[in-house]
């Protein structure tokens, strides 16, 4: 298994402007998310109709290598949700020659799944979503360049997900979501879902992607045989405060000048040499369950097995995201 580590730069547009003429000049691998290539109608004051993606652009994907990411996060925040189909989505990635597109996902940082049991259900969804998207994909032909994603926010979340995905033993790349909103330390740290993802995978030669790795954790993982690559964008806040700070405006132009200083401090890290992996000191904690409150133990057992229940149904496409809600499980429990 191969122990260098690629960087991805993300860049929140795809035109050819000042960043992607830095991105080339830097040689740099460039992550864009499908957000970037949206077109939008304004209905109203605060109402957007999202319409297609824009394809205009495009034909810088032969020009240098660009990587796909779904948006997911963004999605969940801004729409609650994917503005397009998985049809739609996989239209985009068959259009342009990608190094490797990601599967559509649904995230559970905390500002989006508020409790475990809208984090198991996301999961489902992300079960869900990575069939559909891998199904498409191999009807297109495409599907050697379909990275699946894998999301979570305890580590064994991810083994959760992992054991519900479609089979990946033919991909090269796993990517781990949720990555860029955690500490590299604790319980839920980066270093705790690389080490429990890395023994569960075993002798499998797929390595992982690591979306949004911040600095400090890409540091640590350089040499973890495991780590395929990694991407972030973080230029773009340091850019913002100092333009506030300053007084002036965030120009692309100013935004390129940041990010070229930014990148190649990325690879000067990555240049070091690299540091052995820290396993976690302590073992790892299976995440709490719902707590069930005044439930009656029996009670609390039988609907949280319904729920189960209606999440395999989820994820084989027998019902929709609408029918994962508490007074559907109750139902379900008693009917």
């Amino acid at each position: 298994m191969s122990h260098s580590l690629t960087f991805l730069l993300g860049l929140p547009v795809l035109t050819d402007g000042p960043l992607w003429q830095a991105a080339k000049a830097l040689d740099a691998p460039v992550l864009i998310s499908a957000n970037a290539l949206s077109l939008w109608r304004q209905d109203g004051p605060g109402l957007r109709q999202w319409l297609c993606f824009d394809r205009r652009k495009l034909h810088l994907a032969w020009q240098h290598p660009v990587y796909l990411d779904s948006g997911g996060f963004v999605n969940a925040v801004l729409y609650r949700g994917y503005p397009w189909t998985v049809t739609h989505y996989m239209d985009l990635c068959e259009a342009a020659p990608w190094q490797w597109f990601a599967s559509a996902d649904m995230c559970v940082e905390p500002e989006v799944a508020q409790n475990r049991t809208e984090v198991f259900d996301r999961i489902s969804g992300t079960a869900r979503l990575n069939r559909e998207c891998l199904i498409e994909a191999r009807q297109r032909g495409i599907a050697d360049r379909f990275t699946p994603v894998l999301q979570g926010w305890h580590p064994h979340d991810y083994l959760r997900c992992l054991d519900r995905m479609p089979d990946i033993s033919g991909f090269p790349i796993l990517g781990v979501g949720s990555m860029c909103r955690r500490h590299v330390e604790g319980d839920t740290g980066i270093l705790r879902v690389v080490d429990v993802l890395d023994r569960a995978l075993g002798s499998s030669p797929v390595r992982l992607h690591l979306f949004g790795l911040k600095t400090t954790g890409m540091a640590e993982l350089s040499g973890h045989p495991r780590i395929a690559s990694v991407d972030s964008q973080a230029y773009g806040v340091a850019a913002r405060k100092a333009a506030h700070q300053g007084g002036f405006s965030k120009s692309n132009a100013y935004l390129a000048r940041v990010m070229t200083g930014w990148y190649r401090q990325q690879q000067a890290i990555l240049a070091r040499p690299a540091m052995p992996f820290r396993s976690p000191l302590h073992p790892v904690a299976f995440a709490p369950g719902d707590d069930p409150g005044p439930l009656p133990p029996a009670l609390a057992a039988r609907l949280a097995e319904t729920a189960e229940e209606l999440r395999a149904l989820y994820e084989a496409g027998e019902i929709e995201w609408t029918d994962l809600t508490p007074s559907r499980v109750w139902e379900a429990a008693f009917a």
